[in-house]
């Protein structure tokens, strides 16, 4: 192995270590409000035909990183993504926030490692904050392609 080899693997160690780093940091923020949030893998999204049900609000795609926002009429909305990583033996990553007045409130990260199987991967963010202007942003890393679908309960 020669030395460039070497500091360049070292310069990898470096980032993903600052890049763990730095999401820990941002992520253990307290904020003075709390919210109920729950966050599952692989589940849909149901409703009932008789009281309040789920109606897709606000639906983006791409492959790069992108930032939205939309009024959340109900109580509780679901923030839904699926992506799929380019195929480079590398690390692949999607991570979904979710922001209210600035601050993260929930996040989901879908990632895969350099040998794993490039295959479709869905999470869900549930969040109970009731009414108002939330912000979606997402931040992809060596991504073919991801979608978010955002749906209010009211």
């Amino acid at each position: 192995m020669d030395n460039t080899t070497k500091v360049l693997i070292v310069v990898c160690f470096v980032l993903i270590g600052s890049l763990g780093f730095l999401s820990g940091v941002f992520l253990k923020r307290s904020t003075a409000d709390h919210y109920d949030v729950t966050i599952e893998g692989d589940e849909g999204v149901t409703g009932s035909p008789q009281g309040p049900s789920w109606h897709r609000v606000m639906s983006f795609t791409g492959s790069g990183s992108d930032y939205r926002c939309v009024d959340i009429r109900g109580n509780k909305f679901k923030v839904v993504m699926s992506a799929a990583p380019i195929i480079n033996y590398d690390v692949n990553t999607v991570t979904v926030d979710v922001l209210r007045d600035g601050q993260t409130l929930a996040s989901a990260t879908a990632e895969w490692g350099p040998t794993e199987s490039p295959t479709r991967k869905k999470k869900m963010i549930e969040v109970s904050g009731g009414p108002g202007y939330y912000c979606i942003s997402v931040y992809a890393y060596e991504i073919e392609d991801w979608e978010v679908t955002v749906w209010d309960y009211y």
